[in-house]
């Protein structure tokens, strides 16, 4: 009896595994809602997918880059230039990066192709992917302009508004006992009594 509990739950946890995400088998294809084309200078491509269409400013996505041939032997670079032209415009992505230029890394989900995992545009706009790929036949070029739409949910100066203003009467409270706390310190004379 004890053999065959332990032969079916040798058998549960190998089909839990068996029907586990990670088991799946390409990680990111429902995830992917939109593609884009870009047409690079050797006339080959690289296809930019999207976890998230439209684009919304200050709204997590992931990206993935694939280019023809796939990305063994090739180095992936992107320069995400901002809408108001500052070449550095994704700041916040600690990656690898030369120059302005973020080198592409493997998607952590996907490793056969380059990607952004959880990255946000900062601001609504036109912003533009400038990428460069280096390989055995040299470096092409292409641009991809990407249009971001204004960020989900009411304007940030009214969601702060909101989110704080609970904590009005708190701060009142403090404020009123620290003044009577000071009032009652400076009535109150220090006495000798020695």
């Amino acid at each position: 009896m004890r053999r065959a509990l332990t032969a079916m739950a040798a058998v549960a946890v190998v089909a839990l595994f068996a029907a586990s995400p990670a088991a799946a088998a390409p990680p990111l294809p429902g995830e992917i809602v939109h593609t884009e084309t870009v047409r690079m200078s050797d006339q080959s491509a690289i296809t930019v997918s999207f976890t998230r269409w439209p684009i919304r400013a200050l709204e997590s996505l992931d990206f993935t880059f694939e280019p023809t041939g796939g990305i063994a032997g090739r180095t992936g670079l992107v320069t995400t230039v901002a809408p108001n032209g500052d070449r550095r415009g994704l700041k916040g992505i600690f990656l690898q990066r030369r120059g302005d230029s973020i080198v592409l890394p493997r998607h952590p989900r996907a490793r056969q192709v380059w990607g952004l995992d959880v990255v946000a545009m900062p601001e609504e706009g036109t912003w533009r992917f400038e990428f460069a790929v280096e390989g055995p036949g040299g470096t092409s070029t292409g641009v991809l302009p990407i249009q971001a739409i204004a960020p989900p949910g009411p304007p940030l100066p009214l969601s702060w508004t909101i989110a704080l203003a609970p904590w009005a009467p708190v701060a009142l409270l403090l404020i009123g006992g620290w003044r009577r706390g000071r009032r009652i310190r400076q009535s109150a004379r220090p006495t000798w009594s020695g």
